[in-house]
């Protein structure tokens, strides 16, 4: 119940990125493309990146972590954009998703350096109103991704972070957890790992889940716990949860690492998972999920399209900062109670092994990827999984 846009621009764009792409190619990156470079960066600490640009303006964006796929699809996302656009994408992370403070501070760096608009996954939905105040006393755009920020000001909002885009995440977490339930038979025990819970995400993911579940008279929740978003906490905490209950058939995740996790800690306890046993389920695409999924392992990922909320996010960045007149977007009021002036929202897959082979290449090549450099080569394959999200999103 939430505002659906229409893009701007046509599927013919996608098309034109690759001639622009083309000459962005020959430009300088902070990177050598090395993906056991990424591997290793993304890993160990936070990362600091630039993409290069011809033009003087500069967009920033924060999002949550490195060491998450679903973050580095929407930088990933933001780069193609930014070079397309001929602007300066500069990203950068926290090391952990529940790093608060640390990520108002990565945003204020921004500001700091003169970013002309800011783009934030935000950690906490209620903790990082400081950085939306830090942009708008510095007069620059503010756009918010994956995770709606709580408004903090009132009638004002609309000066403060106009602009969100994401998925609709209770939909996609009740057609995920619809899926599974309905491939155990309609019946059976659930185990929920929750994420961050206090971020925005994890509450309508969780939300979504609950739905699903109560249309279905022969399917109990054993326990919901919250994992944090992190694959080794979900692990310790899948173990712990295990021990406390012998018989468990579904275990709905509110993101991918958390699922892995999950399915570690099963077959550490000699349980059996896929279709044949405990039936695992994420969200994010994520490309270990992909490959989980390709093992017949996890038995299912939802993919919110994060490619282009990180895409879309850069083009109303780029409009905002030139005072591109609002009517320009189209979309459907329809949100009861209006936070954002704009709401985006992406469209939601859900992939199995019935389509993984259209999903796992994505997420090979975008592992391939240093998060925040140029992106200098784009396979036919990608262009292709673009235009077929454009699509989605269209039909939305």
């Amino acid at each position: 119940m939430k505002k659906r846009m229409t893009k701007i621009f046509s599927i013919a764009v996608v098309g034109a990125m690759a001639l622009s792409l083309a000459a962005c190619g020959s430009s300088s990156s902070d990177s050598t493309g090395d993906s056991s470079a990424a591997d290793e960066s993304s890993s160990t600490a936070e990362t600091s990146t630039t993409s290069t640009a011809d033009s003087d303006l500069t967009i920033g964006i924060v999002v949550k972590t490195a060491t998450n796929a679903h973050f580095q699809d929407i930088a990933y996302g933001a780069v193609l954009a930014g070079q397309e656009l001929g602007v300066e994408v500069r990203v950068d992370n926290t090391t952990t998703e529940s790093d608060v403070d640390g990520q108002v501070t990565k945003c204020e760096n921004m500001i700091s350096a003169g970013v002309d608009a800011l783009i934030l996954t935000a950690n906490d939905s209620d903790g990082v109103s400081g950085a939306v105040d830090a942009a708008h006393d510095a007069g620059i755009p503010f756009v918010t991704v994956d995770t709606e920020i709580t408004n903090v000001w009132g009638d004002e909002i609309d000066d403060y972070m106009p602009n969100y885009i994401g998925v609709d995440h209770e939909e996609m977490a009740y057609e995920l957890a619809k899926t599974v339930i309905d491939a155990a038979g309609g019946e059976g025990n659930v185990i929920i790992l929750r994420g961050v819970d206090a971020a925005s995400s994890s509450i309508e993911r969780t939300a979504g889940f609950e739905r699903a579940i109560a249309e279905y008279d022969n399917v109990t929740v054993l326990d919901s716990q919250s994992a944090s978003y992190d694959q080794d906490t979900a692990t310790t905490t899948m173990s712990d949860l295990i021990q406390a209950h012998s018989d468990i058939d579904i275990v709905l995740c509110c993101n991918d690492l958390m699922a892995v996790g999950a399915v570690t800690a099963l077959e550490e306890n000699g349980i059996e998972v896929g279709e044949d046993g405990v039936l695992v389920a994420g969200i994010d695409g994520n490309l270990l999920a992909l490959q989980s999924i390709d093992e017949g392992k996890l038995y299912a990922s939802a993919y919110d399209w994060s490619i282009l909320q990180g895409y879309y996010a850069v083009y109303q960045a780029y409009d905002l900062i030139n005072g591109t007149d609002s009517s320009e977007w189209e979309y459907q009021p329809n949100y009861d109670d209006d936070v954002y002036s704009l709401y985006t929202f992406t469209p939601d897959t859900i992939v199995t092994s019935e389509n993984i082979d259209e999903y796992l290449p994505h997420g090979e090549e975008l592992a391939e990827w240093t998060m925040g450099t140029d992106v200098e080569s784009v396979s036919d394959y990608m262009w292709e999984f673009i235009d077929k999200g454009n699509e989605l999103f269209d039909a939305l």
